[in-house]
């Protein structure tokens, strides 16, 4: 197995070897012996603890191996590296199935619970229902799958005013205040994915299919429990989701109309407003980020060095050891992540900065995710229990956004409340567009036989319910029902879209507390009280499952009514508190 060391000058010069399968057989494979052959528990114990670092390792290896591959999906190396790494997880996934099969018919199992904890046993339990050997063959082909949808949207390159550019790359001209630019722009990106809507929707009912039959095999009704079993998920089901979607067309919906009305209005293109116009929060432009990508991170290191000094001492580290790639750039996959890197103990921000005040949004949200992987990483010694439910670990980023309010006068000068009010209403308008992708893949995938042509149906009546105040006039893509497509979620991560959603509720609960805390400290920036439970929030990590972990830091259940509704009620009257008028000159 491949050995890392901690103490590294530069991120991206880290290299990951190539993807041996040979050589992780021979390492799992004497840790499945040693615990086959344990005497003691003691022994037991001390076999698991091998197999956390060889976890940690081969989690480095691949996290590289992709980190290096979405940067640039056109490097021959690491496209073959990946594509290594697409046939042989299945057969590492089943070593390590191997492994926790032992661990559950130990004799010790008493003892190992005791020390390693019951949740860490009850993950075991629910990977065990997930993998067979026999389904290794369609795992593989789900990984190629989703592996052909990711190199195209990273290869595609948009010609316009004699440029070329990336999908990200032209969101500055999709969301451009002339509008002239931002039609043609937008019709220019939508001619790609028209072109290529065939392919996709091709590859997505391949998808679909294959991963019905996997659920099949591993003797699940349909794909939608494996999925929720896939992503880890306890104290919650699909009967709470649907109770929860229900909740956010009563309470969410209704505001997120009213907040898209008045910026209809506000726009002032009446009956002619076109689905791109939305993209501009006010007829003067969006808010957007003063200084280029150098200016930005220089700004970010004053943030959080004015925040807490926790969060300074890892964004500093993460500057200065080159952990992150921020960039847009022609070849480099879309969308952003944070990856966390247990054997050289960092954390990665991956993102394609734009020139938008979504450039913002990663250097918080981002290192929201960051900063949580450095507290459990540092203090949690059982990789599983590092990090809780995506749902919540989406509540460490989404909420970071919102504790750095004070602080946005660093990016964007005299912008800075226009750039708070439409961050906000993005937040409520979000909301029912990630649990309409929920829902969408409910149904997708409890009709697994649908064609691509009725799956598109089915997300124009879900637009009707969530999105009402949309009208794609006479743009066929969008009107034929595609938008999904450009939802890469649905695609690589299945119903992990959601997660997004119930972190936004509590993201916002925590705006509400900062707000409050600040308004009783009158001339203060700081609200110490929320950050506490923030960054107690962050250093709990997955050591208690869902409603568990809220509860334990005081958190109200996105899940559980009035939660919602009070919610919404809070940030209605803020919202209402901005002079907007006043924020479009």
């Amino acid at each position: 197995m491949q050995k890392f060391d901690p103490n590294f000058e530069d991120f991206l010069k880290v290299e990951p070897n190539e993807p041996n399968l040979e050589e992780f057989k021979k390492d799992y494979g004497a840790v499945i012996e040693k615990l086959k052959n344990a005497k003691t528990a003691e022994e037991a114990i001390a076999a698991i603890r091998e197999s956390f670092v060889l976890d940690e390792s081969l989690s480095t290896q691949y996290g590289l191996v992709y980190v290096h591959h979405t940067i640039d999906t056109r490097d021959e190396k690491y496209t073959r590296y990946s594509e290594i790494f697409d046939e042989i997880l299945p057969y590492i996934n089943d070593l390590g199935q191997q492994i926790n099969k032992l661990i559950i018919e130990s004799p010790f199992i008493k003892e190992i619970k005791k020390e390693f904890s019951p949740l860490f046993i009850k993950q075991i339990k629910l990977s065990l229902k997930t993998f067979d050997p026999k389904v290794i063959p369609l795992l593989q082909k789900e990984n190629s799958l989703v592996a052909r949808y990711v190199k195209l949207i990273g290869s595609a390159v948009i010609e316009y005013k004699g440029e070329k550019y990336s999908l990200s790359q032209m969101g500055k001209f999709t969301t451009h205040k002339t509008r002239l630019i931002r039609k043609e722009a937008n019709e220019i990106v939508l001619s790609w994915w028209e072109e290529h809507e065939k392919e996709i929707g091709d590859i997505f009912d391949e998808l679909v299919h294959v991963r019905d039959e996997i659920a099949q095999q591993l003797g699940y009704r349909n794909f939608i429990q494996l999925a929720y079993d896939r992503l880890g998920r306890t104290g919650w089901n699909a009967k709470d989701i649907q109770n929860y979607r229900e909740q956010v067309k009563e309470n969410i919906v209704p505001l997120a109309v009213k907040v898209l009305s008045d910026q209809k209005e506000r726009l002032g293109y009446g009956d002619d407003t076109q689905f791109y116009d939305y993209n501009i929060f006010y007829k003067s432009g969006n808010p957007t980020p003063k200084g280029n990508k150098d200016k930005l991170v220089d700004q970010a290191r004053k943030l959080y060095h004015r925040l807490n000094k926790e969060c300074s001492h890892y964004f500093d580290f993460m500057i200065d050891h080159n952990c992150v790639d921020l960039e847009a750039k022609q070849g480099k996959s879309g969308g952003g992540y944070m990856e966390y890197f247990p054997a050289l103990k960092t954390s990665f921000i991956f993102s394609n900065f734009n020139g938008t005040d979504g450039d913002v949004d990663v250097l918080t949200h981002e290192f929201g995710h960051a900063l949580q992987g450095f507290l459990a990483g540092k203090t949690i010694d059982v990789p599983s229990l590092r990090s809780p439910g995506m749902e919540c670990c989406e509540m460490h980023s989404m909420s970071m956004e919102f504790l750095t309010y004070p602080y946005m006068e660093l990016f964007f000068k005299k912008d800075a409340d226009k750039y708070r009010y439409k961050h906000l209403a993005d937040a409520i308008t979000f909301i029912p567009y990630g649990t309409m992708v929920d829902e969408f893949q409910h149904i997708v995938y409890k009709k697994p036989n649908m064609t691509p042509e009725q799956r598109n149906k089915e997300w124009l009546k879900l637009e009707k319910v969530y999105r009402p105040m949309m009208d794609y006039k006479n743009q066929k893509f969008l009107k034929d029902g595609c938008w999904w497509m450009r939802q890469h979620h649905i695609i690589e991560n299945p119903f992990y879209y959601i997660d997004y959603t119930i972190a936004q509720v509590v993201a916002l609960e925590f705006f509400i507390e900062s707000q409050e805390e600040l308004k009783e400290k009158e001339g203060s920036k700081k609200a110490n009280k929320t950050m506490r439970k923030y960054l107690k929030f962050c250093k709990t990590g997955g050591k208690k499952v869902y409603k568990q972990l809220l509860r334990s830091c005081k958190i109200d259940d996105p899940m559980v009514p009035p939660t919602q509704k009070e919610v919404a009620t809070k940030v209605m009257d803020v919202l209402n508190s901005y002079n907007v008028e006043e924020l479009d000159k």
